[in-house]
């Protein structure tokens, strides 16, 4: 879909810009602009650009792509579990779910939906084989998407939370094999997102969880063994679950 004139220009090309990147480096959106300077306009249809429109509208996505991230989270902790019937049910219900997304029709979509395609595809093979750690991997890159697509329609969970909850749960994946040098990286893609996220915290009055995640952000720093990073993984998921609920019922 084209846009008449030029002022939109940028404001896409920075969505498109930030989909790439937290795609093939999921935490360089903390090195980005913030999610306020990365306006909706640019993804929303001309003749639904009206302010109340516009807003309802990306409400809408954001909704949509937070029941997406729920279904594959579920996913994700039914394979932990070694569940994998129960998975393999719940995968209808995400799929139903990223049905919704494919009237978007814009180019940043043209880059996110067969990205998102392809995962679910993937998804479907691992659960059809049985696979737990494959099925832990693929829904777990759900999040990610579901996270990154976000980004310009300003949700009220910063995203810099869901990217610390998505790599809590890389942390289960990687220590349950025994990568050290994933599990490392990890760490790294972490720091860049926290850095971003504690003056977010601070503004939120959540001086307590702040100091509890940077005491899990010390730990991670010395661990040294899997089953420390496998522990602290579990740490990790529950503080974001708080952080969740903190920005949530904040208004801001």
């Amino acid at each position: 879909m084209k846009h008449q004139g030029t002022d939109r220009a940028p404001d896409h090309r920075l969505a498109i810009l930030l989909f790439r990147l937290a795609l093939l480096f999921p935490c360089a959106l903390a090195l980005l602009p913030s999610p306020a300077q990365a306006s909706p306009a640019a993804l929303i249809p001309r003749e639904q650009s009206k302010p109340s429109a516009t807003v309802a509208r990306a409400n809408y996505i954001v909704t949509g792509l937070d029941s997406l991230s729920a279904c594959a989270e579920e996913i994700f902790t039914l394979a932990l579990s070694g569940k994998m019937e129960r998975a393999a049910r719940k995968l209808d219900a995400l799929k139903r779910n990223a049905a919704a997304f494919d009237y978007i029709q814009d180019e940043a979509s043209s880059i996110l939906l067969p990205r998102l395609g392809r995962t679910i595809a993937d998804l479907e093979k691992a659960i059809a084989a049985r696979n737990r750690l494959d099925t832990m991997l693929y829904s777990n890159r759900i999040t990610l998407i579901a996270a990154t697509v976000q980004v310009p329609f300003k949700p009220s969970l910063p995203t810099e939370v869901s990217l610390l909850d998505y790599n809590g749960r890389e942390l289960e994946i990687w220590s349950e094999v025994k990568k050290l040098d994933k599990l490392s990286n990890i760490v790294i893609r972490m720091h860049l997102a926290w850095q971003t996220l504690m003056p977010k915290l601070i503004e939120q009055n959540g001086i307590k969880e702040l100091r509890r995640f940077s005491d899990i952000m010390g730990h991670l720093e010395t661990a040294r063994m899997p089953e420390e990073y496998g522990r602290l993984s579990r740490q990790v998921l529950s503080e974001t679950d708080l952080m969740k609920y903190l920005f949530v019922k904040t208004p801001k």
